[in-house]
């Protein structure tokens, strides 16, 4: 009788754990939402598919004239864009909520979203915010212009890599 008490008591505590690490997670996710409002991150996800988008034609004829290819298709910027709008389509802020919400909540404490929270309610937050889209901005085309300087490399690197010819037999 005393090990089934015991059981039972085991059983109690762990369901008891588990609703409250459930009752964590729901706060977490409530608050990691907050946060995501705060600092504009669907309105910022959909600027950046866009900056990226507006750069991409630029990039592609930087990198054609960079490895020496003069016969780019004529459609190839268009075709790229093409594929960046079903990216952009699937990674509309409706469809991914749910997972930057878990992300958030998965990786942030409570104490660390709450503090979060704080920052992004003051006007330093909100500036920084503010800014964001613009940081992201010059991120971008700071890191295009490693990618052109690094261009030669990696193009070598690539002919190195290359197979050589099989030779045919006769």
């Amino acid at each position: 009788m005393k090990r089934i008490w015991m059981a039972l008591a085991a059983v109690c505590v762990t369901a008891a754990m588990a609703a409250g690490a459930e009752e964590n997670l729901a706060a977490r996710r409530a608050l990691a939402e907050e946060l995501m409002t705060l600092t504009k991150v669907p309105e910022n996800l959909e600027k950046s598919f866009a900056m990226v988008k507006k750069m991409l034609p630029k990039q592609m004829e930087q990198m054609s004239r960079m490895s020496g290819q003069t016969n780019m298709p004529p459609d190839a910027v268009s075709q790229t864009e093409k594929i960046m709008d079903i990216v952009a389509a699937e990674m509309k802020w409706e469809k991914v909520k749910d997972d930057y919400i878990d992300l958030y909540a998965g990786t942030l404490t409570e104490s660390e979203l709450k503090a979060a929270i704080a920052f992004y309610k003051t006007p330093d937050g909100q500036s920084f915010v503010g800014k964001q889209p613009e940081l992201m901005k010059r991120a971008m085309e700071l890191n295009q212009k490693v990618m052109m300087k690094i261009m030669p490399r990696i193009q070598e690197l690539t002919r190195e890599m290359k197979p050589a010819p099989v030779p045919v037999k006769e």
